[in-house]
């Protein structure tokens, strides 16, 4: 983080803004191409998400408006998808307050995952911040407000439909996949030459790590990531999303399956019955193949990322 205010520091002194230079001066670009044509590439591998046509098309035309806007602007892209990508899990942890104090269901488990989801974003949040992406007023207006809508409408959502709101976060999490990864094959070099900031070295390496195994599906301490450099940031930052696909599909599972999520720290927990027994052979086989998918796919994204 030194580094990147000595650079902010550098632009004052010539007499521009600090906070406007940062990001631009890093040499950082991304290309809109690119990230449509990995998702084209994911779906065409079996990895696409079958979302509900209302859902595709909001999702449809929230990229396009991110392409617009924030064109050749990767930075303050990635701090307003942090930005907006953090709201969908405090929008899940206050339905299942709402349920809970109705009496309809208890999952303490599932909001304990969600509130680990929720400080991983934070810190995806607070490494954008390091690196200048909410230089702009105008970036910060449409951020938070953005995030204020995405709110209430997952609340919304949510309430008739758990699944179509888990299902719809997928969406955001696998294009978050595809534009991180097409970020770091276009900037490989130029990241390796750029330090960590020093909340990314915080997040991934030092202190208490217990939230950082809590978002993910796997035993806590088996992931370890490296940060030595921005690269490494990033590509930590895009397996951190993918972590969120598995998840998000998880909780798909689990409202219609009965297939309980909670976090890897407890006990594995015991299944519900959702009241569809006729229908569970073929759902379940539908979520195994549409999981084996993801897992190849995601083992082709770390491969392209480690170069």
């Amino acid at each position: 983080s030194h580094f990147y205010i000595h650079k902010a520091r550098a632009s004052l002194l010539d007499g521009e803004d600090a906070r406007t230079r940062v990001p631009e001066c890093l040499g950082l670009t991304l290309s809109n191409e690119e990230v449509n044509l990995a998702e084209l590439r994911r779906e065409a591998a079996g990895s696409g998400i079958p979302a509900h046509p209302v859902s595709r098309a909001l999702y449809d035309g929230g990229c396009a408006i991110l392409d617009i806007f924030f064109d050749g602007r990767p930075i303050a892209r990635f701090w307003f998808l942090e930005t907006v990508a953090r709201m969908p899990y405090f929008a899940y942890v206050s339905m299942l307050h709402l349920y809970e104090s109705f009496g309809w269901w208890r999952a303490p488990g599932l909001r304990q995952v969600h509130n680990a989801e929720e400080w991983n974003e934070l810190h995806h949040l607070l490494i954008m911040e390091s690196l200048g992406g909410d230089a702009r007023w105008s970036d910060r207006f449409l951020g938070y407000h953005a995030a204020l809508v995405y709110y209430w409408l997952l609340i919304v959502t949510y309430l008739f439909s758990p699944r179509i709101a888990y299902e719809f976060m997928e969406l955001l999490e696998a294009h978050a996949v595809d534009t991180y990864s097409s970020f770091v094959k276009g900037n490989r070099r130029r990241l390796a030459e750029l330090p960590a900031p020093d909340v990314a070295v915080d997040y991934y390496q030092k202190g208490d790590l217990y939230m950082f195994d809590g978002f993910q599906q796997r035993p806590p301490g088996s992931r370890r990531p490296p940060c030595d450099s921005l690269l490494d940031v990033f590509k930590n930052i895009c397996e951190d999303e993918g972590e969120h696909v598995k998840t998000m599909r998880a909780c798909q599972e689990y409202a219609e399956l009965g297939k309980a999520v909670c976090s890897p720290h407890l006990p594995p927990p015991r299944n519900i019955d959702v009241g569809e027994p006729a229908e569970t052979s073929e759902a379940s086989a539908a979520a195994a193949a549409r999981r084996e998918a993801w897992t190849k796919w995601s083992a082709l994204v770390h491969a392209e990322l480690e170069g």
